[in-house]
């Protein structure tokens, strides 16, 4: 790797945002699904969670992370002493352009419930992933989860729409500038469009309009009033 190279990869920053964190989250082992219909929360045993942890939603530039962490008590300190760690964690990379990359890949909402979701997991050590099962006591906190996963692909609509827009003004502006070095014509001789930046008068340029005097009849005459 060259230093430039490097230096780029020091130099890179890599936004984050917070955009939810629910206290209270229930961790569930799930079986496989019975049919292609999708997971059904009756079937994971509710009244005994895998365990009881919090979540929390950070966009990092273009992914969406879904963190479960969960509390053990604290090496070295004193009796009672809580830390906090990270019991699993689904790495969302949604790809408007790949239909394997969409939000379902990694996000399913349940067939018979809309307080539990199938979330996908990956082991960072092994690399190896899964499903677990998630559920809120309150509808509310599984609404916000849904409409933190909603912003994050509507935000990604948005950002590709203006680097398209963007992209098409540099064409134009690429196009504009060889228009006046050709003369506005392309190697055919055919005229090439002007982009509007191509109309704007460059320093010490003068623009000059004739206006012709408008012709009177001579045969009419004014009248007095």
């Amino acid at each position: 790797m060259s230093d430039s190279e490097g230096n780029d990869a020091e130099d890179r920053v890599i936004i984050e945002q917070m955009l939810l964190k629910i206290e209270e989250v229930f961790v569930y082992r799930i079986p496989p699904m019975r049919s292609a219909d999708g997971h059904r929360a009756e079937d994971w045993n509710l009244a005994k969670p895998l365990a009881t942890c919090s979540l929390i939603v950070v966009r990092r530039d273009n992914n969406l992370c879904i963190n479960i962490m969960a509390e053990r008590p604290k090496p070295g300190a004193p009796a009672g002493a809580m830390e906090n760690y990270e019991f699993a964690q689904s790495n969302i990379r949604v790809d408007l352009t790949n239909p394997s990359h969409k939000i379902e890949h990694w996000v399913n909402p349940v067939v018979d419930s809309s307080r539990y979701f199938a979330l996908r997991i990956k082991d960072s050590k092994t690399g190896r992933e899964a499903f677990i099962g998630v559920g809120f006591r309150e509808r509310t906190d599984a609404t916000n989860l849904r409409m933190s996963i909603e912003d994050y692909i509507n935000s990604l609509k948005r950002e590709d729409k203006a680097a398209a827009l963007h992209k098409k003004f540099e064409e134009s502006l690429s196009l504009g500038d060889q228009s006046s070095k050709d003369g506005g014509h392309d190697a055919d001789g055919e005229n090439l469009p002007i982009a509007k930046s191509s109309l704007t008068l460059k320093e010490g340029e003068k623009l000059h309009i004739n206006i012709k005097n408008k012709r009177v009849n001579p045969n009419i005459k004014n009248k007095r009033v």
